[in-house]
């Protein structure tokens, strides 16, 4: 790598300087502090929920669905239903029943870990 002038204003006072050095005296603008996923899950643990659908086969080849609700706070279980035909009234109670009154969180974990604030 060539001697390049950086800025113009050395090259007229006959100063050869590289870009790197130029860069290892200039002023960096430092970016905010942002909070990293770990440091989130922490602050906010507490008004955190999961919610899951999975598939369970039984002995007789049928498959029955499991609708599952769960606190991180204390890691437990704040909603479990089983169905065979699960319809979209069923999953309504099922979160009713998690969340009675004003009792529902203000984030919610869905799969694919995708997070939602507030209804999603």
């Amino acid at each position: 790598m060539g001697c390049t002038a950086y800025p113009r204003e050395f090259l007229t006072l006959g100063i050869e300087i590289t870009e790197p050095t130029v860069a290892k005296y200039m002023l960096r603008r430092r970016k905010p502090p942002s909070q990293i996923w770990r440091t989130f899950l922490d602050n906010h643990v507490k008004s955190m929920v999961s919610v899951d659908f999975f598939t369970v086969p039984t002995l007789r080849f049928q498959v029955l669905y499991v609708f599952l609700v769960l606190a991180h706070d204390r890691r437990r279980i704040l909603q479990f239903g089983v169905t065979a035909h699960p319809t979209a009234e069923w999953t309504v109670q099922q979160l009713r029943n998690a969340f009675p009154w004003d009792s529902a969180p203000r984030y919610l974990l869905r799969d694919r870990s995708e997070l939602c604030e507030g209804v999603c």
